[in-house]
């Protein structure tokens, strides 16, 4: 849940600042890249506990997926190391 929050806070921050560039009176394709610089700046400096928290659950997910892949590289290595067996 904390990528996701920190998605939607980030998300969030996007449209409020597109929002108020918008009431300001820029309406052309550049409030957009304003908005996404302003908004990627605003929350770094906002939102660094909950960057840490979202980086710290999406370690998790990657060690977890690369667990199979490590046991595989594992049994591989010791096949190897066994050197090949005959029939």
């Amino acid at each position: 849940m904390r990528v996701l929050a920190y998605w939607a806070a980030r998300t969030g921050i996007f449209l409020a600042v597109l929002g108020i560039l918008w009431l300001v009176g820029w309406r052309d394709l550049l409030v957009f890249v304003a908005a996404f610089v302003v908004a990627w700046l605003v929350s770094y400096l906002a939102l660094p506990g909950l960057k840490a928290g979202a980086a710290a659950q999406m370690d998790g997910w990657i060690t977890r997926s690369e667990r199979g892949i490590r046991a595989a590289a594992a049994e591989e290595d010791a096949e190897i190391e066994n050197g090949p067996t005959r029939p």
